[in-house]
């Protein structure tokens, strides 16, 4: 049975890891990994077999290849901001 995790958790998995990790490896430790996300699911195999990179020197490195591989549907709600207004929207001012 698929483990289901939030991204949040498996980052902070992945930050336990001793580095460098191989596609492989991680695969063999997280492959069962669901990931339950703000746009649905997606298994974590699923998500890195669409990025080429088959070797992690470090933690950046493997979260940033499964943020590329599970795109927008990790982000939520699209061009979303809690700030006010968006950037395009505001009044440029010279100081």
């Amino acid at each position: 049975m698929a483990e289901r995790v939030t991204l949040r958790a498996l980052e902070a998995e992945l930050s336990a890891e001793n580095y460098p990790l191989t596609r492989e490896a991680v695969l063999d430790e997280y492959g069962d990994v669901v990931l339950d996300l703000p746009g649905g699911e997606e298994a974590l195999a699923d998500a890195l077999a669409r990025v080429g990179a088959d070797d992690f020197p470090d933690h950046a490195a493997v979260v940033a290849s499964i943020n590329t591989g599970i795109g927008g549907d990790g982000v939520g709600r699209r061009d979303y901001t809690d700030r006010g207004g968006n950037a395009d929207s505001r009044k440029h001012e010279s100081f």
